[in-house]
């Protein structure tokens, strides 16, 4: 099976996806999500507005073309930008399984041949996903084996922790582990909070970079001093001869690096699902000369020494592969009649097919959006069970929004006051902690404790909303009444 493609579809129902891995890595994941798909994945980023989606959507739909070649096509998104973009997209779809406690899963024996030109970083995929989503229970239980153990890093990891960007704060756990730690001493040394220190050594066992032992690990001693060395006469020093400036490099004209940057994503992108034809933008009945022309000038602009000592170099090494397997294909006569009859079959594939689906948008995705409107017009009519049902149907499939979690934590409050404070209140920091940017958990958390008699962690929680949600007034005005309060 290695280097083998493979599709792992994954369901609980209503959700279901289909992961795609190349050699055991995720390239594409298809879900039946709507807030997953690439065009709301952006107008949730902020990276595009509702009226462009929506126009792009119908002419992508028109047109049976990847809704990401027409955002390059208007200029609403660059090729650097799209690719970015559908990486966290990719990447956001398979963190969501993180927080999967039930399902189901099978393995597909047949499965198509991959187009995606996405590749997931695994050790990162699986850091992240630990760190941010799982539970603490389960994280609690999966280091309890550790405790009064010296902990110390493997040499010999399944994967470096080269690939893996800690950042300064988790790097000083690693530096810790260098030369052996118990669980205590961790949390002494690196000042992190306890929870955090496990949650970072639960991903890191699951990397297989943890080593246990039950004795504390030799450490060498300090090499001796070198002897000092002798004082040297001195010695009139003469001043080097200044360096000759080299000749100015003349700069490219503004924008073309950009430009060529940009002109390789979007082909990089492309190539997978493109045959030598489209690779190349040639006609059916391109004469050899011709196609000898067109491989040229492509093998020019994807040359990967041309990308030397760049971020690109590796991609720009596929496609120039790519344009040669390509063009040995078109060059060899029986391989280009198996194209040519390839593309004729598709062809008249697409025109059997009904005039009227070739425009229409026809989707069975999930909601959750349409869903949180309404759960939204239930609270305002003051019917919290029917809202409440809502909410849970929109965290459970989105339990990486923020917004969800928090609403869904509040109407718990609004309908049983008397007996969902604690939990409405644990659910809350959970949310702050998987989204520590959501200012409106941070201010329902206030509000609640304020209710609930707690008024020192009732202010803590509105000052962290106020800083969370500026300029947005609600937190202030809260604050201001509690203090109010408890003044009398």
């Amino acid at each position: 099976m290695h280097g083998d493609t493979v599709v792992l579809e994954v369901r609980r129902p209503p959700v279901s996806k289909k992961i795609v891995l190349e050699a055991g890595v995720p390239v594409d994941c298809r879900s039946n999500l709507a807030h997953e798909t690439l065009g709301r994945f952006m107008v949730a980023s902020g990276r595009l507005g509702e009226d462009d989606f929506r126009s792009t959507l119908a002419q992508s739909a028109a047109r049976q073309v990847p809704l990401g070649e027409i955002l390059i096509e208007r200029g609403l998104v660059g090729g650097e930008e799209l690719f970015r973009t559908l990486q966290q997209n990719l990447a956001k779809k398979l963190l969501d399984l993180f927080t999967w406690r039930q399902g189901e899963f099978q393995l597909s024996s047949e499965p198509p041949v991959a187009e995606s030109s996405l590749k997931v970083r695994v050790p990162q995929l699986i850091m992240t996903g630990i760190t941010r989503f799982a539970p603490q229970e389960e994280v609690d239980a999966a280091i309890a084996p550790l405790v009064g153990k010296h902990l110390s890093l493997d040499p010999e990891p399944f994967f470096p922790l080269a690939d893996l960007k800690l950042g300064a704060t988790r790097q000083r756990l690693a530096d810790a582990l260098q030369t052996g730690r118990q669980l205590h001493e961790l949390v002494h040394e690196t000042g992190l909070p306890l929870d955090e220190i496990a949650r970072l050594l639960y991903a890191l066992a699951l990397l297989g970079s943890i080593r246990t032992s039950d004795r504390p690990p030799v450490r060498p001693a300090a090499p001796p001093a070198p002897p000092a060395a002798p004082p040297r006469p001195a010695v009139a020093s003469v001043p080097p001869p200044a360096p000759q400036a080299p000749a100015p490099t003349p700069l490219p004209p503004p924008g073309a690096s950009e430009r060529r940057r940009n002109e390789l994503m979007q082909a990089y992108l492309a190539f997978r699902r493109q045959d030598p034809f489209d690779l190349f933008g040639l006609p059916e009945e391109a004469a050899p000369p011709l196609v000898e022309a067109r491989y040229l000038q492509y093998a020019e602009r994807m040359a990967p020494w041309s990308f030397a000592g760049t971020d690109l170099e590796e991609k720009a090494r596929e496609l120039f592969a790519a344009g040669a397997r390509a063009y040995a294909q078109l060059a060899d006569p029986e391989q280009r009649g198996t194209i040519l009859f390839r593309r004729k079959t598709l062809r008249e594939g697409a025109d059997r097919r009904p005039d009227p689906d070739r425009f229409k948008i026809k989707t069975d995705l999930l909601d959750t959006e349409s869903q949180f409107r309404k759960a939204q017009a239930h609270l305002e009519g003051g019917r919290f069970r029917d809202a409440i049902q809502l909410l849970e149907f929109a965290s459970d499939c989105d339990p990486g929004n923020g917004l969800y979690r928090a609403e869904l934590a509040r109407a718990r409050f609004r309908h049983s006051p008397s007996t969902a404070g604690s939990k409405a209140t644990r659910d809350l920091r959970e949310t702050l902690r998987i989204d520590p940017r959501c200012g409106l958990a941070a201010l329902y958390l206030g509000e609640i404790e304020g209710q609930l008699g707690n008024p020192d962690e009732a202010e803590a929680a509105l000052r962290q909303a106020i800083r969370l949600m500026a300029p947005d007034r609600r937190p202030i005005e809260a604050l201001k009444a509690l203090q109010s309060r408890r003044k009398r």
